[in-house]
């Protein structure tokens, strides 16, 4: 018979039991338990939210610019614009790939 090896979390209630993290899927029978205390994370000194105005407040500070509404927004055109020159080169691919193949 294979031995299956499978990791998961847990908690030690303190009665002793074991509360797993999620449902073992191992054939029923005897098995060798270990286990492994896990440090518990500190929470984050910052919210994603904080870190990102702080991230960029000291961005700014060092001298990097940001694009303004008006700039995103011509940048968003100018990509938009850009998707008919992508198709024409598609097509032209495609028409050298017909000229190839009729080629003796």
């Amino acid at each position: 018979m294979a031995t299956t090896i499978l990791e998961t979390l847990g908690t030690v209630r303190p009665d002793g039991t074991l509360d797993l993290d999620q449902k073992v899927t191992v054939v029923p029978g005897r098995v060798k338990v270990r286990v492994e205390s896990v440090e518990v994370p500190a929470p984050p000194a910052e919210t994603l939210v904080q870190f990102v105005q702080r991230t960029r407040r000291e961005l700014e500070a060092a001298g990097h610019k940001f694009m303004n509404d008006e700039e995103v927004t011509a940048w968003i055109e100018e990509l938009r614009s850009d998707d008919d020159r992508i198709e024409q080169i598609y097509r032209q691919a495609d028409e050298e790939k017909v000229r190839g193949n009729d080629a003796p």
